[in-house]
C-alpha cells in the first residue's frame, strides 16, 4: 500500500495509467493489492497476533527467521530495507527488541507506523535469574519482557495492537475490530483453560531452567523456581550435580522444565543422577519451520505448555523452595545503613520541576501497579493497596518547583514561593528494624502557613540529586512532622509520562 515517490515522464506515466486501467477492468486483484497494507513484525507472537487482527487487509511478514533466537537478533541492511519499505512495523517492547529504539527516528522519517505491542502495559523488573544464556555472553533484561507467555496478558497485547492499527487506519478499523474479537474469543478460552487447571492446583511450584515464565506464574497463582547453571546442551559439573541431587531430594522434585529439548546426554545424566525427568516449556519466541508446516500456533503451543505444567501442578508433592532462601536485601534503599554514613544535604539535591503522582492514582493509571503488588505480595488485596496509597499520596499540591534555596508549591489557590534554609536531618528507626532519613528545611516567611516546615525523604543518604521524593509539610513544628507516617505525598520529575512513572514505581 505504501506509496513510493517515482520520477516518471508524462508519456511513461500515461502508458502506465492505461495499463493499470486495463488491468483493473479485466480483473479486480490490482486494486485489492494496492489497498493491502504491508506489515513487518519482529518475532513469532507479534506475527500471529498481528496476522489474526488484520486478516486479508494486510500482508504480514516475520522478520526473525523461524527457529532463530530473537533476543540476539540484530537487523541486517536487507532487513532494515524491508522494514523501511513497509507501512507498519510491529514489535513487542524495547526490553525485548533493544535495537528498535536506535532505528525508530529513521522509521518515522520513512513514514512507517511503528506499533509497540505492550504500549500502556507495565512490565515486572528483570532478575539475574532471568538472564538468557543463549551464546557465550548471555544477556539481561532490565524489565522482564515475556508477557506473551501468560494468555491473560496476551489478550491485552492483542487489544493494544488492534487499537493502534485502528487509529492509524480508521477506514479499516471495523475489520480489525471484528477480527480481533474473533481471536480474543480463542484467547479467552485458553485463559479459562489455564485458570481452571491452575487456580486450585494441589502443587503451585514448578522448577525451570531459567525464569522466563514469571508472568505465567504470577497471573495464575503459581511459583516459578528457577535453577541456575543449567543448559539444555551442556552437562552439569560433578559439583553442580551433587548440589542438584540434594536439592531435588529435599524438595521432592519430579520434573525440571527446559525451554527446548535437552540433549539426550544431559537428560540422561540429570535423570540418572538426580532422578528427575526433563520436560519442555516452550517460550514461543519462535516456531521452527517444521512446527509452522505442521500448523502449530500460539494457542496450540500454549495448550502443550499447560499439559506439561500439569505433570507438576496436578501432583501432591510438597511445596518447592528456592535453592537460596530469599531475604530482603539489606541495602541503603531498603533502609539498612550505619548512622555515620548519613550525609547532610542541601535543597539543591531536590532542585527541578516535580509532579505529584496523586492525579495518576485518581485517574486509574496506577491500577496496574496495585494489581501487580497484590499478586506479588498478597498480604493486601488490590483494593486495599489502592486505599493504602490513596492515604499516602493524597495532596492538592500538583506541582512543586525547587531551586537551590526556594520551593514553589502549586495548589488550587495558586503558586506560592518561599525561601528555605537547611535545618538538619533526623534518622528514624522503624518497627521492622530498617531506617529512614528525613531532611529538614524551614522558612521564616510569616505568610508560609502550612508550608513553613518541610521534610524530604527519598531513600537516599548521600549528598546527591534525588530521582523522586516523599515530602512532608506543615505549620506546627518539625517535631510534629516527624510523627507523620501515613501521609507522604510523592513526586516524580515533571517530564515523565504517567506510564513512565507507573513503571518506575513498579520497578523500584
Amino acid at each position: 500500500m505504501k506509496k513510493k515517490k517515482l520520477k516518471l515522464s508524462l508519456g511513461v506515466l500515461g502508458i502506465a495509467s492505461l495499463g493499470l486501467l486495463a488491468a483493473c477492468s479485466s480483473n479486480g486483484t490490482a486494486e485489492t493489492k494496492e489497498d493491502q497494507l504491508s506489515i513487518v513484525t519482529t518475532f513469532y507472537p507479534m506475527y500471529e497476533f498481528t496476522k489474526e487482527i488484520v486478516g486479508d487487509e494486510a500482508k504480514v511478514e516475520l522478520l526473525v527467521p523461524a527457529g532463530s533466537e530473537p533476543h540476539d537478533y540484530e537487523p541486517s541492511a536487507k532487513d532494515m530495507a524491508k522494514i523501511q519499505s513497509a507501512d507498519v512495523f510491529v514489535y513487542h517492547n524495547p526490553n525485548m527488541e533493544g535495537w528498535v529504539e536506535k532505528v525508530q527516528k529513521t522509521l518515522e522519517d520513512d513514514q512507517v507506523n511503528v506499533i509497540e505491542g505492550t504500549k500502556g502495559m507495565l512490565l515486572l523488573p528483570g532478575s539475574e535469574e532471568e538472564d538468557h544464556d543463549h551464546g557465550e555472553e548471555g544477556h539481561h533484561h532490565e524489565l522482564d519482557p515475556h508477557t506473551w507467555l501468560a494468555p491473560s496478558l496476551a489478550k491485552k497485547e492483542v487489544e493494544s495492537i488492534e487499537q493502534q492499527l485502528a487509529k492509524a487506519y480508521p477506514d479499516k478499523a471495523k475489520v480489525f475490530k471484528t477480527n480481533s474479537e474473533a481471536y480474543l474469543e480463542k484467547l479467552n478460552a485458553l485463559d479459562q483453560l489455564y485458570q481452571k487447571s491452575l487456580t486450585n492446583a494441589p502443587q503451585k511450584s514448578f522448577v525451570t531452567q531459567h525464569a522466563a515464565f514469571g508472568y505465567l506464574a504470577l497471573e495464575y497463582g503459581l511459583t516459578q523456581v528457577p535453577i541456575a547453571g543449567l543448559s539444555p546442551d551442556i552437562e552439569p559439573s560433578p559439583k553442580r550435580l551433587a548440589e542438584l541431587k540434594t536439592y531435588v531430594k529435599d524438595n521432592d522434585i519430579q520434573y525440571i522444565y527446559f525451554e527446548e529439548n535437552a540433549s539426550d546426554k544431559v537428560a540422561k545424566t540429570l535423570a540418572n543422577e538426580t532422578g528427575v525427568d526433563l520436560l519442555v516449556l516452550n517460550p514461543l519466541e519462535s516456531l521452527t519451520n517444521q512446527q509452522l508446516k505442521a500448523g502449530e500456533t500460539y494457542i496450540s503451543v500454549m495448550e502443550e505448555n499447560l499439559k506439561a505444567l500439569e505433570k507438576t501442578t496436578q501432583s501432591a508433592s510438597k511445596e518447592v523452595t528456592t535453592e537460596t532462601a530469599t531475604q530482603t536485601e539489606k541495602t541503603v534503599a531498603n533502609g539498612y545503613f550505619e548512622d555515620s554514613q548519613v550525609e547532610d544535604r542541601t535543597l539543591a539535591n531536590y532542585a527541578g520541576n516535580w509532579q505529584s503522582v496523586y492525579p495518576y492514582l485518581q485517574d486509574g493509571t496506577l491500577d496496574q501497579v496495585f494489581a501487580y503488588k497484590a499478586k506479588l505480595n498478597p498480604e493486601k488485596t488490590e483494593a486495599e493497596y489502592k486505599a493504602y496509597y490513596e492515604t499516602g499520596y493524597k495532596t492538592d499540591v500538583d506541582q512543586i518547583k525547587i531551586t537551590d534555596d526556594t520551593i514553589s508549591f502549586s495548589d488550587p489557590a495558586g503558586t506560592k514561593t518561599y525561601t528555605y534554609t537547611y535545618a538538619g536531618k533526623e534518622i528514624l528507626t522503624y518497627a521492622k528494624g530498617n531506617k529512614g532519613v528525613r531532611y529538614l528545611f524551614e522558612t521564616n516567611d510569616p505568610n508560609a502557613g502550612n508550608y513553613r516546615y518541610v521534610q524530604f525523604s527519598d531513600h537516599g543518604i548521600k549528598d546527591e540529586a534525588a530521582v523522586h521524593f516523599h515530602i512532608y509539610f506543615g505549620g506546627e513544628s518539625q517535631q510534629a512532622l516527624l510523627t507523620e507516617m501515613d501521609h507522604w505525598p510523592t513526586y516524580y520529575p515533571a517530564d515523565l509520562s504517567a506510564t513512565q512513572i507507573a513503571q518506575e514505581m513498579l520497578a523500584h
